[in-house]
């Protein structure tokens, strides 16, 4: 291989619930030609579902697969396109018009008609969840039609005419699955170049474009998902995802045969190759069976996901089958999967099939050669990314280093900085505690330290975090500095008080103290003098500083009362909720204090405050 090719790698990793598989190669002419394949499965079950639970196993995983590549094609790898499962998936379809105002339409025409589509798709999901602060991300989207004055075309770009429109199919996942495939990229110095869906990069080498005029359908099992795709008249359709997939099987293993989920997982997997198997139990037994008697095993359990799978395909395309089914991924492979699928939807066997990574078209292997379907997503990763190759990110510097930001909507100083791990703590600087306490029965409080703001610098201006943000902009960001915490001694607060000390004895919540003690947030402290008994009475609290929550304890009619922490603070007229007062029937003069004052019914309560509801007979 050429430097020139060296020069243009790319780096496809298809992260899955059971196994990660990486792939590198590089577009020539019309073929790609992959360099290096590697997998490696997880030792854990860090992933359930398609969704990472535990980041930094996930992350060695993928580190083990791409120290494995660099070694074989004698270079670092520091970018990788990647795709998500759609768990949790949310699809719109939106069509969306422009007036042209230019004689030739160009590819920025074009983008800007697809991203304007993926936008109203965002506001869509924003009125559907009633939330301004979208939670979810727009990981891809396709075009199913573009127009030209109203006629389909195939092709807008060097076109000439007056309107041009699109029908886009937009999919957003939430942004919790985005984040951790970020961080686990991230975490093993990698950047992202592309994120795709993981339906939409199998299809791009299943079902190549010459054949999407038949209505077929894209069929992607893994571990812990099963992603749908579907083509008709020549474009993508929909998409979709069930979570269910070929871990239901390895867990309905694992409790018949007492096994851990690896030894399951072997054990499915042989039912493919082998008439009989043997294996361990946790006991420690060898135990051998027959294939058939395993199959029998999770039978029930394959019939219940293979129809979960035929609803959703069926819901998909319209209400009914479509002519054919390609299956891809390791899931596919299960004994009885294929039989089972075609007969619920009442297709020939021969209609519903594996898609082998030996049958992509325009592929060349110029290194070892790992067949299966579990192959076709990733080399599928690495197509999409050179499809794409930039058309859905930005570039921006932010505190000098170059950062992509997908670029499916306005985006702002905030969208970078997340990126880069800013986040509300280093980018808003908050104010430092107060500290309350109660001195002689008077109640105190020292204001925390006001937190310095984050300095937010948008091409040499100042600015916000809201600030819109475009290609090639340059941002820095200098992290807040949250306000210290209000703190004093004793010592120094009757100093700044004139309160004299001398001969006197300092008692903090019924404990005699030192007068240099550290003063904490809701201590009941008595000054007195010496010889004389403390009050340690009704009107100090006996309570932990080292309380499991942040519920507030007072005290009510001379009893301790835990108040449960909510948003909304509690008011005095709340207290009534814990004391046995009949205000419906009068015995006098109902007399309420806080603190012993007169108190309002709407005041609010804090940590370590003394009340006092009573009735009082009138004269």
């Amino acid at each position: 291989m050429d430097k020139e090719n060296k020069s243009d790698l790319v780096f496809g990793l298809d992260i899955g619930t059971r196994t990660v598989v990486g792939v590198v190669g590089y577009k020539k002419d019309k073929d790609f030609e992959i360099i290096a394949m590697e997998m490696a499965d997880h030792d854990s079950r860090a992933m359930v579902d398609g969704q990472i639970h535990d980041i930094a196993e996930v992350a060695n995983v993928v580190g083990l697969v791409k120290m494995r590549l660099e070694a074989k094609i004698g270079q670092e790898l520091k970018e990788v396109a990647i795709a998500a499962a759609g768990r949790s998936l949310r699809t719109y379809s939106i069509r969306v018009e422009h007036e042209l105002d230019a004689r030739v339409i160009t590819k920025k025409h074009v983008r800007m008609l697809e991203i304007d589509g993926v936008t109203i798709a965002e506001d869509k999901l924003k009125v559907e969840l009633e939330a301004d602060d979208l939670e979810y991300f727009c990981v891809a989207h396709t075009v199913v039609n573009y127009y030209l004055d109203g006629y389909v075309i195939a092709n807008l770009e060097g076109q000439k005419g007056k309107k041009i429109a699109a029908e886009v199919i937009a999919t957003f996942l939430p942004k919790s699955v985005v984040d951790s495939l970020y961080a686990v990229v991230n975490k093993k110095g990698l950047s992202v170049t592309t994120l795709t869906l993981e339906p939409i990069a199998a299809i791009n080498v299943a079902i190549p474009e010459k054949l999407r005029l038949l209505n077929l359908c894209l069929l992607d099992i893994g571990a812990g998902t099963s992603d749908i795709a579907i083509t008709k008249d020549g474009s993508i359709t929909a998409y979709g995802m069930i979570p269910v997939a070929g871990d239901e099987i390895t867990e309905q293993i694992v409790h018949n045969y007492l096994v851990d989920f690896q030894t399951a997982e072997k054990i499915k997997i042989d039912c493919s190759n082998e008439e009989k198997i043997t294996f361990a139990d946790i006991l420690g037994t060898i135990i051998t069976v027959k294939k058939d008697e395993v199959v029998s095993v999770f039978e029930s359990t394959l019939s219940e996901i293979v129809s979960k799978v035929a609803a959703k395909i069926v819901e998909l395309n319209g209400g009914k089958a479509p002519n054919a089914i390609f299956c891809v991924g390791g899931g596919g492979q299960v004994v009885g999967l294929i039989g089972k699928l075609a007969k619920e939807l009442g297709l020939p066997e021969e209609r519903v099939a594996l898609r082998s990574s030996n049958l992509i078209e325009n592929i060349k292997y110029k290194s070892e050669y790992i067949d299966g379907t579990n192959m076709v997503t990733p080399i599928g990763i690495c197509i999409t990314a050179i499809q794409q190759n930039g058309y859905n990110f930005i570039e921006v510097k932010l505190n000098g280093e170059t950062i992509r930001l997908l670029n499916f909507r306005r985006l702002r100083v905030l969208d970078a900085g997340i990126v880069k791990e800013f986040n509300h703590e280093n980018l808003i600087g908050r104010k430092g505690k107060d500290l309350r306490f109660i001195l002689n029965d008077k109640e105190n409080k020292i204001k925390g330290e006001i937190g310095v703001q984050a300095e937010i610098i948008l091409n040499g201006k100042m600015t916000d975090l809201e600030a819109f943000i475009k290609e090639d902009d340059n941002i820095i960001i200098k992290p807040a500095i949250k306000g210290k915490n209000a703190e004093v001694l004793i010592s120094e607060f009757c100093k700044q008080h004139n309160i004299n000390l001398e001969n006197k004895s300092v008692h903090a919540n019924n404990q005699i103290v030192d007068i240099n003690y550290s003063i904490q947030d809701g201590d009941n402290i008595y000054i007195e003098p010496h010889n004389q008994e403390n009050k340690k009475n009704k009107n100090i609290i006996e309570k932990n500083f080292t309380k499991s929550n942040d519920n507030v304890i007072i005290i009510l009619n001379d009893k301790k009362v835990e108040l449960p922490n909510t948003k909304e603070q509690s008011i005095f007229v709340d207290l009534f909720n814990y004391i046995d007062v009949d205000t419906t029937n009068k015995k006098g003069k109902l007399d309420m204090k806080l603190n012993g004052n007169k108190v309002m019914l709407t005041e609010q309560i804090k940590d370590g405050d003394i009340a006092e509801i009573k009735w009082i007979e009138e004269l």
